[in-house]
């Protein structure tokens, strides 16, 4: 038995469930949040690339405060990243299947191995705090260049990149955020790729600027999603037989 299909209908202006509005507030959370956190974290962290002597030196030199500050940004944004990325993917997946899949698996993935290297991080506060020292840098270098560590940040830089660029297509194609909000995430990656090796910070500021400015319009749009629910019935329809 199934509904006949003039007679079956999805109930679009019907209001959400509270559970889909709790989902798409979680989602939106991911998506809108993600990037301030990513900024903050990024504006206060006392070191972002280097060896272990110049890491460790300049967590010693750092403010204390501020200097844990940047691991609770850095922590929050490693939560944030990912649901963020799956929920691009959620908003963006009925009107382009195959972008929002795959920019939607590489993100989730590509921003997993943020963790590790956040907790990098924490262990050279920690080494700081305990005085540093020509041992500490050692195991630093030594710990930071291991086969673990190099996987994950390459895994890390690779799928992160790629996605960010897809989902920004995706969010292009299904034109459910301006079209400059959407190219504004996408010009995010290709800016990275220039900011790392001139460590120019005028790009890191841009990036961030383009990704919050790119993010915050999709945040909004997810509040605002309605999900595909189950086709239902209304008094008086009956089923036929098939």
């Amino acid at each position: 038995m199934i509904f006949s299909h003039p007679q079956t209908r999805l109930r679009s202006g019907a209001p959400l469930p509270l559970y889909r509005h709790v989902q798409n507030v979680f989602f939106a959370a991911g998506i809108g949040l993600a990037p301030v956190m990513l900024t903050l974290y990024a504006t206060l962290a006392p070191f972002l690339r280097g060896n272990g002597s110049t890491a460790i030196a300049a967590n010693l030199a750092a403010n204390p405060l501020t200097n844990q500050l940047h691991l609770v940004f850095g922590v929050a944004a490693g939560f944030l990243l990912p649901i963020g990325a799956l929920g691009m993917a959620i908003l963006t997946y009925k009107h382009a299947p195959w972008l929002a899949t795959l920019g939607g698996i590489l993100g989730l993935v590509g921003w997993l191995p943020w963790s590790p290297l956040i907790a990098l991080e924490a262990l050279t506060y920690d080494m700081a705090q305990m005085g540093g020292g020509p041992q500490f840098a050692a195991l630093w270098d030594h710990f930071n260049a291991n086969a673990v560590m190099t996987f994950y940040l390459l895994f890390y830089i690779v799928c992160h990149l790629i996605s960010v660029v897809l989902l920004g297509l995706a969010l292009w194609r299904a034109q459910l955020v301006p079209a400059w909000s959407a190219w504004a995430l996408i010009l995010t990656s290709p800016l990275t790729i220039i900011a790392f090796p001139t460590h120019s910070s005028i790009v890191f500021d841009l990036v961030y600027v383009l990704f919050i400015i790119g993010s915050l319009p999709a945040a909004y749009a997810m509040l605002k999603f309605r999900w595909q629910e189950k086709p239902t019935r209304t008094a008086g329809e009956s089923a036929s037989p098939t």
